[in-house]
């Protein structure tokens, strides 16, 4: 007597393969990593390009390599918090972020601005007018700070640091929600209901 195999029923996932009930998916936070690196980076170019006005600064003072200098430091300083704020999933990280982006595409098109009026003010921003000329700007500031701006400012970005806040706030449920089952011993730190058993 032969007997007829069937192949194995599929019809339930493998345990494990969904959250359990109230917990929500968290949304990936490859955007926001991503601002948050290019945040450092360009917090550091800003870092080495102050080193490098006061370097010039201490031969000799120019009104350029002042104005140079500061812009410098305040983009270094806004895009490094900005970045590492973000890292950590600290809303106030893309504000920084967004803030300090937006601060070096404003110098760079202020720089442009001031060439292309003829002005007789003009400043170095990002270093790298004194050692590189001044199309590097658009290479190594301008398109770098867009890409950045663009990251810290799109919804995945917002919805990962979101998710942190309200993963904070939530609190689990004993038996995920359900009560406990009559004739069942209660879950581990679920809070007694009804009147305390009488003294004998």
């Amino acid at each position: 007597m032969t007997y007829q195999h069937y192949p194995p029923q599929g019809g339930y996932p493998a345990p494990g393969a969904y959250p359990p009930p109230g917990m929500a998916r968290q949304p990936s936070g490859a955007t926001a990593i991503m601002a948050g690196i290019f945040a450092i980076l360009g917090g550091l170019w800003f870092l080495a390009g102050t080193v490098s006005h006061v370097i010039e600064l201490s031969h000799y003072v120019i009104s350029f390599l002042v104005v140079g200098a500061v812009l410098d430091l305040v983009s270094a300083a806004l895009l490094l918090s900005g970045g590492i704020l973000l890292l950590v999933r600290k809303r106030a990280g893309r504000l920084l972020t967004v803030i300090g982006a937006a601060a070096a595409i404003g110098f760079v098109a202020l720089t442009f601005l001031l060439r292309a009026l003829g002005s007789h003010f003009y400043f170095s921003y990002g270093g790298v007018m004194l050692h590189f000329g001044f199309g590097w700007l658009l290479f190594v500031v301008l398109i770098p700070a867009i890409v950045t701006l663009v990251l810290a400012l799109i919804p995945p970005t917002a919805r990962w640091l979101a998710a942190k806040n309200t993963a904070a706030g939530a609190v689990q449920p004993p038996n995920f929600g359900y009560p406990p089952q009559p004739g069942y011993p209660p879950a581990p730190g679920a809070q007694q209901q009804g009147q305390p058993p009488a003294q004998w």
